[in-house]
C-alpha cells in the first residue's frame, strides 16, 4: 500500500496473462478502499494479452461508483501510456486509427474503458514489474492461477463434459463489500421487448442497488454450458428499441432432458440440471430471473422446486399466460399483423380477391382476434371456435351479393374446421403447425369461384422494434423483478393486473393456458360490426 495517495478513494492493481497470445487468458484485479478488500479474476478461452490487461481495468472500474478518485496500477506500459501520453486522444481524432494509419486493435474494449472513466478521476501508474509490489504480485498470481485451473479442468477426463465457451468466467469474488448478484436468461421464442426487459433489470440493479446482473446466453443452454457475461451499463445501453434479445434464446434446450446432438433433436437427452445449479453457485448468483412463456417458465418452476430462487417475467406474442392480463411482445405482434392486413386490404380490393392472412396462434387466437378486428377482417378463424367451411363461403358470397367484391379472412395457425384437427406440415424430420391459411384459401376458391390468395406472416410477427406500449410494459416488468429480489420475494412471476404491476406465485402462473372466450366482450364487439367467426355464435 506504499503507493497510495492520501486523497485517493480507491487503490487498484490490475494484471492480465495469456498462454499463447492468442490462447487461454486470465485477468485479475485487487481493489482497496478504506476497509474494503475486493479481489476479482476471470478467464477467457481464446484471447490476447492486451485484451486481458484491458479487461482487468474494465472489471475493476466497473465496480467503483461514479465520482470516485482512483489510482490504477498496471504493469502494462502500453495501457498506461495510452492515457498518460494521450494516445487515445489522437486515435479518436484519427477515427480510431493509430500513427501508422492502421485500425486500433481491441477498439470495443477501449471504448468501454473510456465510458467507465468519464465519471471518475483516474490516475494511471506504471508498475515496474513483478516481484517488487505485494498487490501487483497478487494480481499476477491470480491471473495465472485461473488459467492453470481451467487447463487442469480441461485435462481431467473424469469431469462432467461441458463445452468450452469463449466468454469471461468470473471467479474469486471476496470481501464484505462484494455485490449481490442476479442471473438473467431469455428462453423460448423471441419477441419484441426482450431487450427492454434485459435493460430494465440491469439498469435498475446498477442505478438503485449495489447489485450485479449476469446474463446467460441462449436461454437454458447458456445456463447448462456456463456461457455467460456480466451485464454492465455499457452492455445494455442503446438496446431499448431493438427487437430480439442480445442474450440470444433457445426453445429446445431442456436442462432436465438435455440433448447435445443438435443435428438429431429426437435423440435421448441427459439430466444436466445439477450442472446448471452448480454454475449458478459458482457465479454466486442469489436469484435467477427467467424471461419466457409457458414452456420456459415451467422449467423455471422445476428449478424452484430444487431450491433455486426464481423470479419469472412473462413473455409471449401469443398472450396466452393466464396469470397476467397482458404479456409484452403481444402488442408489437398485433401491430405488425395489423399493418400487414392493411396492406393486403388494398390489393384485395383492387383485384376483387379473397385474401387469407395466416397469423401465429397455436392454441390461443388472441393475435388473430385483435389484428383481425383492428385490420377490418371480415372473417376471423381461431382455435377456440372450430369453423364451418360452408359458413365461411356463405359469408364471402353474401358480401359479393351486397357489392363487396373482396373479403379478408384472418386465420390463426392453430385454427381448424369442425370435426377436423389442427393442420401440420412436414419440415424435414419435424412436423410444424401451419398451412391452414393455404387450405382455407384453396377451399374457399373452390366453393365460391372467387380468386383467392394466402399470405403467411410467420416470424415477421416476432421481429422488428417493440411498440411504445411493449417497451413501457417490459421496463415495468424488469424493474419490478429487481424490487421482488430486494424484498426477498422469490418463486414469483411479475404480472399486469389492470394497470398495476403485481406478482403471483410461479406455481400459479404456469397452470393452464389463457384462451379466447367465445362469449367474451371482444368477440361480441367483432360480431356486432359484421365480423364472422366461421360459424353461428
Amino acid at each position: 500500500m506504499g503507493n497510495a495517495m492520501p486523497d485517493s478513494d480507491y487503490i487498484v492493481y490490475t494484471d492480465g496473462a495469456c498462454s499463447g497470445n492468442p490462447g487461454p487468458g486470465g485477468w485479475a484485479a485487487v481493489i482497496r478502499h478504506q476497509d474494503m478488500h475486493e479481489d476479482i479474476c476471470g478467464y477467457v478461452l481464446q484471447t490476447t494479452n492486451q485484451r486481458m490487461e484491458l479487461q482487468a481495468a474494465i472489471e475493476a472500474l466497473n465496480l467503483i461508483p461514479p465520482g470516485s478518485k482512483v489510482i490504477l496500477h498496471s504493469d502494462s506500459a502500453y495501457l498506461v501510456n495510452c492515457f498518460n501520453d494521450r494516445w487515445l486522444d489522437r486515435w479518436l481524432l484519427n477515427g480510431w486509427k493509430n500513427s501508422k494509419g492502421d485500425p486500433v486493435e481491441n477498439r470495443d474494449l477501449w471504448e468501454l474503458l473510456l465510458e467507465l472513466i468519464e465519471n471518475k478521476e483516474v490516475s494511471w501508474v506504471k508498475v515496474k514489474g513483478h516481484g517488487e509490489n505485494e498487490l501487483n504480485n497478487l494480481c499476477d498470481k491470480m491471473a495465472r492461477e485461473i488459467i492453470n485451473k481451467h487447463k487442469a479442468q480441461a485435462e481431467n477426463k473424469e469431469q462432467d463434459k461441458v463445452k468450452p465457451v469463449s466468454v469471461m468466467i468470473k471467479a474469486g469474488r471476496k470481501g464484505e463489500n462484494a455485490k449481490r448478484r442476479l442471473g438473467l436468461l431469455t428462453g423460448g421464442g423471441d419477441c419484441p421487448g426482450l431487450n427492454a426487459v434485459i435493460r430494465a433489470v440491469a439498469k435498475s440493479s446498477i442505478y438503485n442497488y449495489p447489485y450485479e446482473v449476469v446474463g446467460f446466453n441462449n436461454g437454458f443452454k447458456g445456463l447448462v454450458e456456463n456461457d455467460a457475461e456480466l451485464l454492465n451499463d455499457y452492455r445494455v445501453s442503446g438496446i431499448l428499441n431493438r427487437g430480439g434479445t442480445i442474450l440470444g434464446t433457445s426453445n429446445r434446450d431442456n436442462p432436465f432432458n438435455y440433448n447435445e446432438d443438435r443435428d438429431n433433436p429426437g435423440s435421448a437427452g441427459q439430466d444436466r440440471s445439477s450442472q446448471a445449479i452448480s454454475n449458478l453457485e459458482n457465479w454466486q448468483i442469489e436469484c435467477l430471473v427467467v424471461v419466457g412463456g409457458d414452456g420456459t417458465l415451467m422449467l423455471a418452476h422445476r428449478f424452484s422446486q430444487l431450491g433455486v430462487n426464481i423470479i419469472g417475467i412473462p413473455k409471449t406474442i401469443d398472450n396466452d399466460l393466464p396469470a397476467t392480463d397482458l404479456t409484452f411482445g403481444f402488442d408489437s405482434a398485433v401491430s405488425t399483423a395489423t399493418s400487414a392486413i392493411d396492406k393486403i386490404h388494398t390489393t384485395a380490393e383492387s383485384h376483387h380477391r379473397v385474401m387469407v392472412v395466416e397469423v401465429m396462434g397455436r392454441n390461443a387466437g388472441w393475435i388473430a382476434l385483435q389484428a383481425g378486428m383492428a385490420g377490418g377482417g371480415d372473417i376471423i378463424l381461431i382455435p377456440e371456435i372450430p369453423f364451418d367451411f360452408d359458413h365461411v363461403a356463405a359469408k364471402v358470397l353474401d358480401r359479393k351479393k351486397k357489392g363487396k367484391k373482396f373479403s379478408i379472412i384472418v386465420v390463426a395457425e392453430g385454427a381448424f374446421p369442425i370435426d377436423g384437427e389442427p393442420f401440420y406440415r412436414a419440415s424435414g424430420n419435424v412436423k410444424r403447425l401451419g398451412g391452414i391459411g393455404q387450405l382455407v384459401s384453396d377451399q374457399i376458391e373452390k366453393m365460391t369461384g372467387m380468386e383467392s390468395r394466402a399470405t403467411v406472416l410467420g416470424h415477421l410477427q416476432r421481429g422488428g422494434s417493440p411498440t411504445a406500449y411493449d417497451r413501457v410494459l417490459a421496463t415495468r416488468f424488469g424493474a419490478m423483478a429487481v424490487e421482488l429480489f430486494t424484498a426477498g420475494l422469490f418463486n414469483k412471476m411479475v404480472c399486469l393486473k389492470g394497470n398495476r404491476i403485481e406478482a403471483v406465485d410461479l406455481a400459479e402462473a404456469v397452470q393452464g393456458v389463457k384462451l379466447v372466450d367465445p362469449q367474451s366482450e371482444q368477440v361480441k364487439a367483432a360480431i356486432a360490426v359484421g365480423t364472422s367467426f366461421g360459424k353461428k355464435l
